[in-house]
Order: C-alpha cells, then structure tokens, then sequence
C-alpha cells in the first residue's frame, strides 16, 4: 500500500492532467484489445475539453495522488456507471484503485443510495474489478460501440466469496 497517498474529489482544473493518465493507461493497456477504428473515439473522450464537458454534465471525477504526482482516477456517472477507473501503470497492484472504488461508491451511496453499479470492463481490467466486487452482468445491454468490453455490475450489500489474494 503506498502511504503518501490522497484521495480527493477532483476539480475541473484537474482535467488536463486527468486526461493525460487516462490517454496514458488506455494506450498502454486498452487500445490493445481494441480494433483500430475506435482508438480515435475512445482518446477523445480523454482530452481536457472533453473532461471539462463530464463534469459540467454533473459527473464526478476522484483522483488519487502519491507525493503530488497523479496516480489514479476514477469517475462516475449518474452515480451508478462507473467508466473510468485508470491507475498509472508504475502504481499499479499498490491498492489505489481499491481505494479510490471505495470512495467513490462510498460517496454515491450517501448521494443517491445507489444499490448497484455497472460498468463495461477492458477485458485486461476483469480480474481487477472481479477482485473489487464486481461480476459479469449477463442481462447487461450491450453498447452499440465496436468497442470490445465485458459489462459488470456490483451489487450493495451482497455477500461476496472470499478471493484469493496472490
């Protein structure tokens, strides 16, 4: 666990440097998985501009900094969709993405008393979300996109087996 570590909700001045992580992990862990065609729509939604746009929607942005250097983000919408949850790569496995889920759904349970939520999963990221809670949503609708995605959903309060681990 890294022990320098602030969570806070972000502002919109924090889009740029939001947008630079988030471009970052995606092209390092996303894009892969992904065909070409959509690389060029899922970086736009990326930019400041485009962050800037989220948060005058009314959705919320969490980050996470060690020793004042962005480490993470996580954002919501509707207090129920969770679509982004992005760790630079040099923090990974240090329990930041961990931290910043619970907050995040801390707060919107306060909020809205949000009973469930869902996301649409990089299927390099399952095993992580499957470790914070999380299983495949097999009711899900599946997006329109070309983007290859798992749809999850985690749900409050229910009771989740042990998981190893490693």
């Amino acid at each position: 666990m890294t022990t320098n570590l602030q969570l806070r909700l972000a502002r919109p001045a924090d889009a740029r440097v939001i947008g630079v992580l988030a471009r970052r992990v995606t092209r390092r862990w996303i894009l892969p998985d992904q065909p070409a065609e959509v690389a060029a729509d899922l970086l736009a939604g990326m930019t400041a501009k485009s962050i800037r746009q989220k948060f005058d929607a009314g959705q919320r942005f969490y980050v996470a900094y060690v020793d004042g250097s962005l480490a993470g983000v996580a954002a919501i919408r509707d207090d129920s969709h969770l679509f982004q949850l992005f760790v630079g790569t040099r923090y990974q496995g240090q329990g930041i993405s961990r931290k910043l889920w619970q907050r995040l759904m801390r707060d919107s349970i306060r909020r809205a008393g949000t009973r469930f939520f869902t996301l649409n999963a990089a299927i390099g990221a399952v095993p992580v979300y499957l470790s914070l809670g999380f299983e495949p949503n097999a009711s899900a609708k599946r997006p329109a996109s070309k983007i290859v995605s798992v749809p999850m959903i985690y749900r409050v309060g229910m009771a989740r087996p042990a998981r190893h681990r490693g």
